[in-house]
């Protein structure tokens, strides 16, 4: 786990040593990392954690000596990828083993790699710079080009200690930021600074950037085996995508929240390394007394007991403020994140680190694609028209008559006749879910014009409607907000000694479920079939087949805002005067809002959007923290 930085200024100036090392401190997570750095008149290259490695003959003969290499990377397949370069030392460092395949394969060295990985190779001789970053973005990599300089770093707070250069604020961030709408994966708060999107790599040569996709999520061939082989493939790759990531590690840890995709993490991992449990509960005194009234403990402690976990840890997150996480978060990443997942594992992460925790597993990632609850099987069945299958598949949920012919005819209308079908959907149902919560955002009219928001947010929830299954897995796989909580996880665990790994986003795995039959995706009438079918005796039976989720991920964020109800609304009445924030909020809307989400306990709303409400205190943080960004 490292964090990275490097400047090259293409016009030749030679770079600063003191503003290079500026950034270098600024993306140290402690006084206790190590700093290495090489600045060569005008390209220099930093890292913390780990030292630099500079490829030269003293240290490997047959490595080129023009050749360095910084980099944040984790390699999963390190056996073949020594054996495909006839590599037989197999405790090299992964910076050597990427350094190695770059020197075979150039830019074709990423077809070999399996992890998670962000890395730039600075060819000094050909003045040439390959920089690439990780199949799903586990790993982050922002940069800065202006044909004078090119700068990268894993945070944001990295290219901005530059101070040479300007920034401004992206005002079309800012309105998918308070519109719920997850940016493109290139976008950051700044105009000037980028994010190289998952499964790119970009190249600097002759003072021109070039970014290229290197592998592309695709639909794929349906598996033509049986439904027992199959089942005993996925389980076999699943058990794998696991394994590695615990690599005979001693310090591993996992959030486990009782639901079937952290439970089946924590339980094969607890067959190859002794594992220590972190998971989100409420404090005993709220349980039924406070959204979302209960927790999943129960599970929780059903798997650790039957896994013979004895370290497990509850966090109750009855310290710290809702306002003091967010305006952390804020600080630390002088900008706006659009997701709140990090920001409020806070506890967690502490609670981590005290038990020198530095491998944690998540199941993250399981419901975009492996453990997707597949709710359009049947329609995928009679659009193939496979009717034996779909109607089997009817009469095994056990219908009446009545249920089953209104069922047979939804999908035939559905698959055949999907006009109609989308107009009796249209007549049925009054508003989307999506235009709903729209309708109860806080956004300045002004600025919902000037930027054209409600149509960009129109144009992001409808194009994902109709698809089929595996385009629905790719399409939710690939979407921003994955790879957000992914960067911005792992850059706020990163604080705490932490390195995140995700097993159920293991790119093997994710292939083969893909081309997996949609009969083995969903079954019965039950979703995630064939996770359940391959955890059969590694998890209890009552979360194998468990088809709900009692409590939130997090169930203590609610408690957090209660508990700060009156600083938040101090804080709102403070800044009605201040016209920078009003120009992106409504402010008197944005109070409604609150006043509405305060009552969460006593009445259901499923418009309330909570999420997006804590983005506008984000926004509002991040205004006064730095007022002249935005004048």
């Amino acid at each position: 786990m490292k964090s990275i930085f490097g400047r090259i200024n293409t016009n030749q100036i030679p770079v600063s040593k003191s503003l290079f090392s500026k950034s270098i401190d600024e993306i140290c997570v402690s006084s206790q990392v190590k700093k290495d750095l090489i600045i060569e008149n005008h390209w220099g290259l930093g890292q913390v954690i780990f030292p630099t490695f500079k490829s030269n003959a003293d240290q490997d003969p047959e490595t080129n000596s023009e050749l360095t290499i910084v980099s944040d990377s984790k390699l999963y397949n390190k056996t073949e990828i020594l054996a495909e370069l006839e590599i037989p030392e197999k405790s090299l460092a992964d910076d050597f083993i990427i350094l190695k395949a770059f020197q075979k394969w150039g830019k074709d060295c990423l077809k070999y790699l399996l992890g998670d990985f962000a890395f730039a190779i600075w060819n000094s001789e050909k003045e040439e710079l390959f920089c690439a970053r990780d199949h799903f973005g586990v790993k982050p990599f922002n940069y800065y080009f202006d044909y004078n300089s090119f700068i990268f770093s894993s945070d944001i707070p990295g290219v901005l200690a530059q101070s040479d250069l300007s920034f401004s604020v992206d005002e079309q961030y800012i309105a998918d930021s308070i519109s719920i709408v997850k940016s493109e994966k290139c976008r950051t708060t700044y105009n000037e600074i980028r994010k190289l999107p998952p499964a790119h790599y970009l190249t600097l040569k002759n003072g021109e950037t070039e970014i290229i996709q290197y592998w592309d999520l695709k639909p794929q061939k349906a598996h033509s085996k049986s439904n027992e082989e199959i089942i005993k493939e996925f389980k076999s790759i699943l058990i794998e995508s696991v394994k590695c990531r615990t690599d005979g590690h001693n310090s591993v840890g996992a959030e486990l929240s009782g639901g079937i995709d952290s439970s089946s993490v924590t339980a094969i991992a607890s067959q190859f390394v002794k594992l220590k449990t972190f998971s989100h509960v409420l404090p005993d005194h709220l349980l039924s007394k406070i959204h979302p009234f209960k927790d999943e403990r129960d599970y929780i402690n059903l798997l650790a007991d039957y896994c013979e976990i004895s370290e497990r840890h509850f966090i109750k997150s009855e310290n710290k403020t809702l306002i003091e996480a967010i305006s952390e978060n804020v600080t630390a990443s002088n900008g706006i994140t659009q997701q709140n997942f990090g920001v409020f594992s806070d506890h967690l992460y502490n609670s981590a680190m005290q038990e020198n925790v530095s491998v944690l597993l998540s199941g993250f990632g399981g419901d975009e694609v492996v453990t997707s609850k597949s709710l359009g099987y049947l329609t995928e069945l009679a659009t193939k028209k496979q009717w034996k299958e779909l109607k089997d598949d009817l009469k095994n949920q056990k219908l009446n008559t009545a249920q089953y012919l209104k069922a047979l005819f939804k999908y035939y209308l559905k698959s055949q006749i999907p006009l109609i079908a989308k107009i009796v959907t249209s007549i049925k149902y009054e508003k989307p879910w999506w235009l709903r919560k729209f309708e109860n955002l806080a956004i300045n009219k002004d600025f919902s014009e000037r930027l054209n928001i409600k149509e960009r947010y129109f144009a992001n929830y409808e194009k994902a409607q109709g698809l089929k299954l595996q385009e629905k897995n790719i399409e939710r796989i690939t979407h921003p907000h994955v790879s957000q909580r992914l960067e911005h996880c792992s850059l706020i665990a990163r604080k705490y000694g932490i390195e995140y790994r995700y097993p159920l986003l293991d790119k093997r795995l994710i292939e083969y479920y893909l081309a997996i039959p949609a009969r083995l995706k969903a079954r019965n009438g039950i979703g995630r079939y064939i996770i359940r079918q391959a955890i059969d005796s590694i998890v209890p039976k009552e979360i194998q087949w468990r088809n709900d989720k009692s409590g939130a991920t997090i169930p203590t964020v609610f408690m957090r805002t209660m508990n700060d109800k009156n600083n938040i609304l101090e804080l709102i009445n403070r800044v009605k005067s201040n016209e920078t924030i009003k120009s992106y909020i409504d402010i008197d809307r944005y109070e409604q809002w609150f006043l509405q989400l305060c009552k969460r306990s006593e009445e259901t709303n499923e418009n309330i959007n909570p999420g997006a409400f804590y983005n506008y205190l984000k926004l509002i943080l991040f205004i006064k923290k730095n007022p002249k960004l935005f004048k």
